[in-house]
This record gives structure tokens, sequence and C-alpha cells, in this order.
């Protein structure tokens, strides 16, 4: 049978890392792109991995347009699965205002693909989210214990004058339009819609090509900028800090909801070694001290060479970030979710190596 699952904004970090997940799987991958030259690389490179897959791309310039997604969906009638990945901004874009850079974006495609899927999609029977721990997390109370059914408490009142908050909660309000949407058309909905929550998201890149650039994808970089300090670096070690998950973990969970119907109505909230026995509520918090400690235990090599951090107390910096519990989510996938340090030590691996294959 050929099982074809489209998975909008194919081209992102997490999203080649699902696209991985899938055509290994068997599935037939459609994949939309805002360009041809971007599709053109993605299919060129998983055509070298695996050679007998199927993957076809299309190019959806603008995903906020209503009827974005309108053509992909009448030239594949018997689509069964839909991963909306696909968003039209970054952090720090700055393309307007907060408003034009990131609330309209991110509601505007969600809808844009709902809407298409609702008229035209009458064979799909699951639908995937990538949303964000930004909708989940309460920065005015990080003591709160974070789960799967929390709900970060921001209004677009509160967050439009600032960028950051402008930011979380364009996200948080990306993932209520679908849950809205399932609700307001309840009587004509026939697939069942899961949200995938990650907050930082690390991990190896893909294809090589990622490695490229001097400066990598927002998370990727942290352990980047790590591996390109010096002992004499002055840098903040406590912070960027929050929860973390690995990329090859988020992206599974995104295929899990289209081989176990459990979990449709269910938000996922992936954490570091969520299921690890000696510190299940500790392994996802993170700061640049613990990838600084990873880097210099793991890498023997780098000893004299890299900043050891500055942090003094770092289990008391940890402290301080959000409290979280996941137990549903590793319930209802029955995954075991990679240690911080596998996390680490895996992406300055392949940067390391890429590095000296290409001196």
């Amino acid at each position: 049978m050929d099982e074809k699952v489209l998975v909008t904004g194919c081209n992102g970090f997490i999203a080649l890392h699902v696209l991985s997940v899938l055509l290994s799987e068997g599935f037939h991958v459609i994949g939309t792109v805002r360009s041809q030259s971007k599709g053109n690389k993605v299919k060129e490179s998983f055509a070298e991995l695996y050679p007998y897959a199927k993957l076809d791309i299309e190019i959806v310039s603008d995903i906020t347009q209503e009827g974005a997604f309108d053509a992909v969906l009448k030239k594949y009638p018997d689509l069964q699965h839909v991963l909306h990945m696909a968003a039209n901004f970054s952090f720090g874009s700055d393309q307007g205002t907060n408003e034009e850079t990131y609330l309209i974006p991110s509601t505007a495609g969600t809808k844009s693909i709902l809407n298409s899927v609702l008229k035209l999609g009458s064979n799909v029977k699951t639908v995937v989210q990538t949303s964000s721990f930004a909708s989940i997390m309460n920065v005015e109370n990080p003591g709160l214990l974070h789960t799967e059914e929390t709900w970060n408490p921001i209004t677009w009142d509160k967050a439009k004058d600032n960028a950051a908050s402008a930011y979380v909660a364009s996200k948080k309000l990306a993932e209520k339009v679908s849950w809205e949407f399932l609700e307001e058309h309840a009587s004509e909905v026939k697939f069942r819609y899961t949200a995938v929550c990650p907050p930082y998201v690390l991990g190896p890149q893909m294809f090589e090509w990622g490695l490229a650039s001097d400066t990598l994808n927002t998370s990727a970089e942290l352990v980047n900028s790590a591996l390109k300090s010096t002992p004499k670096s002055e840098i903040n070690t406590e912070e960027p800090n929050g929860l973390v998950c690995d990329v090859r973990d988020v992206a599974l969970l995104h295929m899990l909801p289209l081989r176990n119907e459990k979990l449709g109505g269910q938000r996922l909230f992936p954490v570091s070694g969520a299921n690890l026995k000696d510190h299940q509520y500790e392994d996802a918090k993170f700061n640049v001290q613990r990838i600084l400690d990873v880097l210099n235990a793991k890498f023997p090599e780098l000893n004299g060479k890299i900043s050891k951090g500055t942090t003094k107390d770092n289990k008391g910096a940890l402290a301080k970030i959000f409290n979280y519990n996941t137990d549903l989510t590793c319930e209802l996938t029955g995954l075991d979710f990679k240690p911080f340090e596998v996390t680490v030590f895996d992406s300055a691996k392949q940067i390391l190596d890429y590095q000296a294959a290409h001196k």
C-alpha cells in the first residue's frame, strides 16, 4: 500500500530527521518547501541515503495564504497523514511589527493547512503539528510542575510589545488555533490530531551540509559555540537555559501518531532522559555550563582548548529551571528518551569530524 504523508516545511532541522524516519519506515512522503532550490537539495540528499524511497517535493511559497495547500491536497487526493512543521518565521527575523513577524504567520499558516485538510483531505486520518514547550511553560511560575496538560497563561496583549514574548505567545496561539478548530468543526473533522511540544532541540544535523555554515541553527549553535570557546572566553555559562530534548526523539514522536491511534487528541512533551531512573526529573535541565561539562569530560583532546565554564554551583543554577513531569508521554509512546550527554556528545562529534575532514 502506498501510504502518503504530507510534511510541510520539510527542509527544517527537525523536519529532515522526520523525513528520515518516515522514508525508512516505507512511507511515501510529499514535502513542501518555499523554493525549488531548497527542495532539490532535500530530494537529492535523501535519494542518496534511501535510493528506493518515495519522496516528492512541492513548492508552497507562502503558507499563510488562504488555500496555500489546496493544490497539494488536490494533487494527492489519497493523502492519509499530514505533519504540519512549517513556520514562516524564526526568532529575531524582524520582518515588521511583532504581529506581522510572529503572530500572523504562525496562526495563519495553521489555519491554512487545517482548512485545506477539512475541504480536500477526505482520506486524511492523522494530523500532527509541531508545537513547542513555549505553549506549555509558565515563566511566572517555573516551580510549577509542567506536564502535558499545562498551558502557558501568556496573552497576546501582554506579549505584543516584546519580541521574545511575542514569539512565545505566537507558538502557544498557533497550537490553540488547532484545538479550537477541532471544537468548531467537531461534526466534520474525520482526522485525529496530535501536538508535539518540544523545548530546546539539540542533536546532530541530518546531513553534513547542515554544518557548512559558520553559524548553525539556533539550538545546534549552543554546542557549536561551546566548541569555539577558549579557556579565556568570558561567557555567561548559566544562560541560555531551559529544558532540552534530542532531535531524533522529537522526530520519532512525529511518526508514532501515524501508527498509534491512542496518540490522537494528545499533547506530547519530549524531554531528555525522561525515563532514566537515577535522575528522571533532572536530565532535561540544561545551561551552557552543562554543555561544557560534557565536552570536557567526553573529549579529553579538548581539555585546555575550550572553556571549563564559570558556574561554581551548577546544581543550584539548574534547580531554578522549569520543573516537569512527562510520565504521560513516556507511557503513551514507550520511547526511551536519549540522555543529555548522549545528545551533546553526538552533536559535538559530528561537528569535530566535519571540521577535521574539511581543514
